[in-house]
């Protein structure tokens, strides 16, 4: 009897188990911002495949890509020959076996696109590097993913031979050559690997890449710490890829016959907006991509008058410099259907400026996104009327948002403001060889947790208004305060230090030090800012130096940024 009495009360209490986790499910759900868009069957195969199948006439005389600076260019047709000649190169005159890892040390340019495209075509795997970065920073990114070659450009040579040496790698270095000029002894020449040579499919063919293999591994700090490897997947390529092909987030118009969108790309392709959104998303659609190496408003002005383009993907600086210059024309826009913007939040007022002079139909959209999720998750669909310029759109396709208590990590109500977390197919596969980082940021049901503080206002899609991550944000590049903090602390009059970003009229924010001496030994900021300046690369430069004596933290010693911010910003 008894055992009868036992049976039926462990029944009943699994029964109330069943319903406490469907009424949580349920309660789940009704948190959780999904797309309005039919979620997408994400294609198998590799993401090469896929980039040919969306544009078909890569035997074309199209106009792929052309340097602003250097009028280098390459048609589709000679795009898809080179990728094939480098990616061939790299396996039988280089050596390099699949799964190897190749850095990316090189401004924008036509080359860039078929280095990239080629290390794929290989199967090895990609990781870009700011060409401004100086030995440390070249050091920290290259004892982390140990890349067996670099192509660089020869202006990054020296700083890159010191940063390799520095982090005691043997690579081969390339260098992305123009000239008949010598370069460096021990380097190899870009020219006779990708332009010269000899294609061998039976090689290339053999390459076995699966949906769930490394592909790129770019750099973000993430929420805390110093910058991390992201490794993004061919399938979050190919996801991406697809999510950007909707009609609704499909702002360029595919090639045809004679015609071809012109897109001009300002944003950095070591940056994953540059690289995704800007590289990939318009290749893919045979537009004529305009590189520039370095961002020069007197160039960008000579592109958007002299090759009238039809999309331009910028970032809040730009947003501001093309409302607020005098010597941006109207004449600009007229052929402009999209401008879309990223990377950092921007205000209505910003935008306005833009469209007042414009003058014409032209949509501004914006978006939002992370390193972590490829560069996308929210988007301001195509002919969406925007009531605040301020917000960032709604989920893309197979994208689902939520807001969780950043203290509890309680799931909120949608409206109100709590951290921001992404789930879609374009979310990384973890932080390369940084497990417990990736731990931290991912919840088990497979939410990034973004770091960012936002809600979702009915209407008129997300607002995102501060930061729980520590990155600071400058001219939409991430700069990490633990970076500069330990640089800061090499210095021999520093006994400890705190960086916090604070708001700036035109970068957004910038960088600001605090600073405790050491007992007996003198120093000015202007000898701090410039130890740090040469050391790093000119965004993460120090704009101001306080001289404090006391640094607020937590008992574990976690120091309290808000604190800082509320005392001293």
């Amino acid at each position: 009897m008894a055992r009868k009495f036992l049976l039926r009360e462990i029944q009943e209490l699994k029964a109330l188990r069943r319903l406490s986790c469907s009424a949580s499910l349920r309660r789940n759900e009704e948190f959780i911002w999904k797309s309005r868009l039919t979620d997408m069957v994400i294609p198998e195969g590799r993401f090469l495949d896929q980039l040919w199948i969306n544009y078909n006439k890569w035997d074309c005389n199209h106009v792929a890509l052309t340097c602003a600076e250097t009028k280098k260019t390459y048609t589709y047709k000679e795009l898809r020959k080179n990728i094939d000649i480098f990616a061939t190169s790299l396996r039988k005159k280089l050596g390099l076996q699949e799964k190897d890892v190749i850095c990316l040390f090189l401004p924008n340019s036509p080359e860039f696109c078929l280095a990239a495209l080629g290390i794929l075509r290989a199967g090895c795997i990609a990781t870009t590097m700011n060409p401004i970065y100086k030995e440390l920073e070249i050091s920290h990114q290259v004892s982390i993913t140990e890349p067996k070659v670099v192509i660089t450009v020869p202006e990054c040579y020296e700083n890159l031979k010191k940063g390799l040496a520095n982090a005691k790698r043997q690579t081969k270095i390339v260098i992305l050559d123009r000239t008949d000029k010598p370069v460096p002894e021990g380097t190899i020449r870009f020219s006779e690997i990708a332009e010269n040579g000899e294609v061998d499919t039976a090689v290339l063919d053999k390459v076995d890449v699966k949906k769930d293999d490394v592909a790129f591994i770019p750099f973000s700090s993430g929420t805390t710490g110093l910058p991390k490897g992201v490794e993004i997947t061919h399938g979050n390529l190919i996801a991406s890829n697809e999510m950007m092909c909707q009609k609704e987030n499909d702002f360029a118009y595919m090639a045809d016959g004679s015609y071809q969108d012109v897109v001009p790309c300002i944003l950095p392709f070591f940056h994953i907006y540059g690289l995704m959104v800007t590289l990939f998303g318009h290749i893919s659609k045979g537009c004529k991509l305009i590189t520039m190496s370095r961002f020069s408003p007197i160039t960008y002005f000579d592109v958007l008058e002299n090759e009238k383009p039809n999309l331009l993907y910028v970032v809040p600086p730009i947003v501001i410099l093309l409302g607020k210059h005098p010597d941006v024309k109207q004449e600009y826009f007229k052929n402009l259907r999209h401008i879309v913007c990223g990377a950092a939040p921007l205000s209505s007022s910003d935008v306005n400026a833009v469209l007042e002079k414009s003058k014409t139909n032209l949509e501004f959209n914006q978006g939002f996104g992370a390193t972590e999720t490829s560069s996308l998750a929210t988007s301001t669909f195509v002919g969406t009327k925007v009531l605040d310029y301020s917000a960032c759109g709604e989920p893309m396709a197979n994208v689902q948002l939520k807001f969780i208590d950043p203290v509890t990590g309680h799931d909120l109500p949608l409206g109100e403001q709590g951290e921001l977390l992404v789930k879609s197919p374009t979310v990384m596969k973890g932080y390369h060889k940084n497990e417990t980082a990736t731990q931290e940021c991912m919840t088990e049901d497979g939410f990034f947790k973004t770091g960012d503080l936002g809600y979702y206002k009915p209407g008129q899609g997300l607002f995102v208004t501060d930061r729980i991550k520590e990155l600071i944000k400058v001219k939409g590049m991430q700069v990490a305060p633990a970076e500069l903090e330990s640089l800061l602390r090499s210095h021999p009059a520093v006994q400890d230090a705190a960086v916090i970003g604070v708001p700036h009229p035109f970068y957004g924010e910038v960088p600001k030090a605090f600073i405790i001496k050491k007992n007996g030994l003198n120093t000015s900021p202007e000898e701090i800012q410039n130890y740090v300046a040469d050391q790093v690369a000119p965004f993460k430069k120090i704009d101001e130096v306080i001289f404090v004596n006391d640094i607020p933290k937590t008992n574990t010693g976690k120091i309290l940024r808000k604190d800082l911010k509320k005392i001293y910003a």
